[in-house]
């Protein structure tokens, strides 16, 4: 009698799947966007939720720390202290929510609801489902960016927050900055062996990122050596451009900003897709 062996799902073997051979990974095709919209689709379900911290706590934030710490806080020129901090809040608050997505929700899905593993059942890729996360990741940011965008336009007639129409601008950048933190995150989640080993991430990296950011104080205060380290976190170069299209005032150096995020984007999406890959591909 034949023998009859239960069908399971086949992950993708190492050389297929249309691997690129200088780069080790296959390119991701539109089954990414399935990806994502099944994200969305979740989100959906609870976006009541889901927004109620990014419009409450970015408000909070900026008229608290803006009005009250603002007191004691001279700059130069004539900016108040709460027009200084918004476009930071607007830069920095966004990502949790993004990274949120490429640390807890991924490892949720990777590890203990076994949504990766169905998605790999069907011809989906390992480089659909990382691409497909991190665009969700880069949405998740331009949520909160939305929101807290509308927060500051509320504010705007009390407190001058907002001085340009170029403010809508700051929409495609926190994308930008989702979508390369969200790099990090998806390569981080494949190596790591524990949910408790996600703190890591948010300690060593995000708030370093949140505090070192020029969010809360201007970099030219700092010694050169901090200035130095500043620059090579990407939150610096997202304040500062946020800053500049909230206050219609830009220049040349937020260009070089721009190019610097684009940049570095390129090399932490292969790394999070060839990462990811390892973690997937048996």
């Amino acid at each position: 009698m034949a023998q009859v062996t239960a069908a399971r799902p086949r992950l993708l073997q190492a050389g297929e799947g249309g691997v690129v051979a200088l780069l080790g990974v296959a390119l991701p095709s539109h089954r990414a966007i399935h990806v994502w919209r099944r994200n969305v689709a979740v989100f959906l379900e609870l976006w009541r939720v889901n927004l109620l911290l990014p419009v409450f706590e970015p408000a909070f934030s900026i008229l608290v720390m803006g009005l009250g710490l603002g007191t004691y806080v001279e700059l130069s020129g004539d900016l108040d202290y709460i027009q200084f901090l918004a476009p930071g809040i607007l830069a920095v608050f966004p990502m949790f929510a993004g990274v949120g997505e490429t640390l807890w929700g991924a490892y949720f899905r990777l590890e203990r609801q076994g949504v990766y593993a169905a998605i790999l059942a069907t011809p989906a890729r390992a480089e659909d489902v990382t691409t497909g996360e991190i665009l969700w990741a880069a949405t998740r940011t331009v949520l909160s960016a939305v929101t807290i965008l509308l927060v500051l336009a509320v504010l705007t007639p009390f407190y001058d927050l907002i001085e340009s129409p170029l403010a809508l601008l700051a929409i495609p950048v926190s994308f930008l900055l989702g979508f390369m933190l969200g790099n990090l995150g998806i390569a981080y989640i494949s190596i790591v062996t524990s949910i408790h080993q996600l703190m890591y991430f948010f300690t060593l990296v995000l708030m370093p990122m949140f505090w070192f950011g020029g969010v809360f104080f201007p970099l030219e205060d700092l010694p050169n050596w901090a200035q130095d380290v500043a620059w090579f976190i990407p939150v610096t170069h997202a304040v500062d451009i946020i800053r500049g299209l909230i206050g219609g005032q830009l220049d040349l150096g937020h260009l070089w900003d721009l190019i610097w995020l684009v940049v570095v984007a390129v090399p932490t999406y292969w790394a999070a897709l060839w990462l990811m890959r390892r973690r997937l591909v048996r």
